[in-house]
């Protein structure tokens, strides 16, 4: 099965290219979309999957991957909806993301960055002769 769809950025790095390949009786078509525009499409279809998967459970976190995120700028604020509150960064590959935290999510996360603090305070133990 082949990609209807190519993209290709530009060598200035300012646009990319969208090119919906040609179709049987349709002509190819080419659309320069700038990061705004790009920023705005994957918003429009993570709506359209977030709607497509409404009602369908979600799959489980454990040994999905992902890429972190190194360096961003995020803020916390209250979430008046569920009483938690929602953490909000800046993702290079998809804009601006944010995430409820009802209350005992808030205090898991609470909780599991403590735990960390505490693993960072502690001296690291020599682990004997290396090999």
């Amino acid at each position: 099965m082949s990609s209807k769809l190519d993209l290709s950025l530009s060598a200035d790095h300012t646009e990319v290219h969208l090119k919906v390949l040609e179709q049987e009786d349709q002509p190819a078509v080419d659309v320069a979309l700038s990061v705004e525009d790009i920023t705005r499409l994957i918003q429009i279809l993570g709506q359209c999957r977030e709607t497509m998967l409404e009602g369908k459970e979600l799959p489980p976190i454990e040994g999905a991957t992902f890429t972190p995120v190194t360096r961003t700028k995020w803020a916390l604020q209250p979430e008046a909806s569920t009483d938690g509150s929602v953490l909000a960064f800046q993702h290079p590959a998809f804009g601006s993301v944010g995430l409820v935290l009802p209350p005992a999510d808030a205090d898991r996360l609470m909780h599991g960055l403590h735990m960390h603090q505490q693993m960072r305070q502690q001296p690291v133990k020599p682990r004997g002769r290396l090999n």
